[in-house]
């Protein structure tokens, strides 16, 4: 192989080797699509965090005995609690 060949070969490799810089840089396409998957799987976490409050909050409303006037008094020195609206 002649010298002239060789050098074009390395050329070559050279310029296909470090790939578009357009695409790989920081700030390029590939941080772009990184930056946007992250952002999607931090919405679906909190929309199912705001879920698991909604669910808890529905709970805590479906345990309640009394009316909203009146004040729970639970007395569980003995099975099962007893629960008096005072």
């Amino acid at each position: 192989m002649t010298r002239c060949a060789m050098l074009m070969t390395m050329v070559g490799l050279l310029m296909l080797g470090t790939g578009c810089p357009h695409t790989y840089r920081k700030g390029g396409k590939l941080d772009r699509a990184m930056q946007k998957d992250m952002e999607e799987r931090f919405d679906e976490r909190d929309a199912e965090f705001e879920r698991v409050r909604s669910e808890e909050d529905e709970d805590d409303e479906e345990e309640r005995v009394c009316p909203a006037d009146k004040v729970e008094s639970w007395d569980c020195s003995s099975q099962p609690c007893k629960v008096m609206c005072k």
